[in-house]
C-alpha cells in the first residue's frame, strides 16, 4: 500500500504540511492511531493466552523469527527502516510473550 493510501485509510492529511504546528498535529493524530493499533494487538494477545492449551507453547521462537522477517521486509517496501522495526517488533513481541503467560497462568488457574 503507499503512504498516500495510507494516510487516506487512517484520516491524515494526504498533501505535505506546511509548517511545524500542522505537522505536530498530524504527528499526534498518526500516534492516536498508532496506539489504537498496538490496543487491537494486545487483544490478540488475550485470545492466544485463551486458545493455547500449553504454557510452553506461548513462546515460539520461530514464530518471533518469522514475525521479523516478515516485518522487515514490509518496512524494507513501505520506506522504513528494516532496523528500527526490527527492534521495535523484538521489544512489543517480548512484552507480548511476557503479557501473555502472565494471562495464560490467570486464566487457566481459575479453572
Amino acid at each position: 500500500m503507499k503512504l498516500a493510501d495510507i494516510k487516506k485509510t487512517l484520516g491524515l492529511k494526504t498533501d505535505d504540511c506546511q509548517t511545524m504546528d500542522e505537522l505536530r498535529i498530524e504527528i499526534d493524530k498518526l500516534d492516536q492511531k498508532l496506539v489504537e493499533l498496538i490496543a487491537l494487538r494486545k487483544s490478540y494477545m488475550d485470545q492466544a493466552a485463551r486458545i493455547k492449551q500449553d504454557r510452553n507453547k506461548v513462546r515460539d521462537n520461530d514464530r518471533v523469527e518469522d514475525v521479523i522477517k516478515k516485518v522487515s521486509s514490509y518496512a524494507r517496501e513501505q520506506g522504513a527502516d528494516p532496523e528500527l522495526v526490527s527492534v521495535l517488533y523484538r521489544t512489543m513481541i517480548e512484552w507480548s510473550i511476557n503479557y501473555e503467560m502472565k494471562k495464560f497462568d490467570e486464566l487457566k488457574n481459575m479453572k
